[in-house]
């Protein structure tokens, strides 16, 4: 609803770009509830632990700290909960 204030001080563009992101983000949600009946709560805990790692990278890059290639760091969201099948598979898993 913010994006109604911004459009009335900046113009019709940020109207458009606030259809784009609620497109966006709607393709994102409904592909997150395909994946709600595969993932266990651990594999979510894993998932938001590696998201945080990735968010204290952009921190870092931001505040010019040290450059980090967070990129790098994408497949280990898709890596993460195949590291728990796996562990509790081996039966490594508390």
């Amino acid at each position: 609803f913010s994006s109604l204030a911004f459009a009335a001080s900046m113009g019709m563009g940020v109207t458009f770009a606030a259809i784009t992101v609620l497109l966006y983000q709607g393709i994102l949600t409904l592909g997150a509830s395909l994946f709600q009946a595969f993932l266990t709560d651990a594999m979510i805990t894993e998932m938001t632990a590696t998201g945080g790692v990735i968010i204290l990278g952009i921190g870092l890059l931001l505040l010019e700290i040290k450059r980090v290639k967070v990129a790098n760091f994408l497949p280990a969201l898709a890596i993460a909960p195949l590291l728990v099948t796996l562990w509790a598979w081996l039966g490594l898993q508390k």
